[in-house]
């Protein structure tokens, strides 16, 4: 399509995809089937930028950051329906492997180079909103691993761009990858 697309998550079982693009005049997040033509704007709806979507990992749901209500990150079902907002902070959102709940990061970021403020990671409880603190520690962009015991983030530290990971249930933060100040290491997958 023409434009900008953004923030592409392919769904679990790879015969979809949403992304975020500004062609309805905001920033809307749409789903496109891989061997499809036509995409369908979920967040059409809402006047606010609607970002960052993630498929869960069932497929089920999409979570995402979106500026209205006050801001957040809110999950939708994969096809637009019952948008709820489960934190009213939040960018990044990644979804643990059992569904329960999202980690997000306080902070975003365009340019890992251009960052002097601290993001803090937290993590919230799909069903009951329940949220806690991880780490106080710079956190950004988590990537929750496939047991569901850490969250991968990258941090900064005085130049360097530094990936960690963190235990979810407390405890240990453990870099994975030092680095040096002339190359920046950031957005963690596993």
């Amino acid at each position: 399509d023409s434009g900008a697309e953004d923030w592409p998550s392919l769904s679990p079982d790879g015969t979809s995809f949403s992304y975020v693009s500004a062609a309805a005049g905001n920033a809307d997040i749409y789903v496109r089937r891989l061997n499809g033509r036509n995409a369908t704007n979920l967040t059409a709806d809402s006047p606010a930028a609607d970002t960052m979507p993630a498929f869960s990992v069932d497929g089920r749901f999409i979570a995402f950051r979106s500026d209205r209500n006050g801001g957040g990150i809110f999950v939708m079902e994969a096809g637009g329906e019952n948008v709820k907002k489960v934190s009213d902070q939040g960018f990044n959102p990644a979804w643990s492997a059992d569904g329960r709940r999202i980690a997000y990061a306080t902070e975003a970021t365009a340019n890992p180079a251009n960052r002097a403020s601290t993001s803090v990671l937290w993590v919230v409880d799909v069903t009951t909103g329940d949220r806690r603190t991880l780490s106080d520690i710079d956190a950004m962009q988590p990537s929750w691993s496939p047991d569901t015991r850490r969250i991968a983030v990258w941090w900064a530290d005085g130049g360097r761009r530094r990936l960690k990971t963190v235990a979810v249930e407390g405890g240990e933060v453990t870099p994975v990858f030092e680095g040096d100040a002339k190359i920046l290491y950031w957005s963690p997958v596993w």
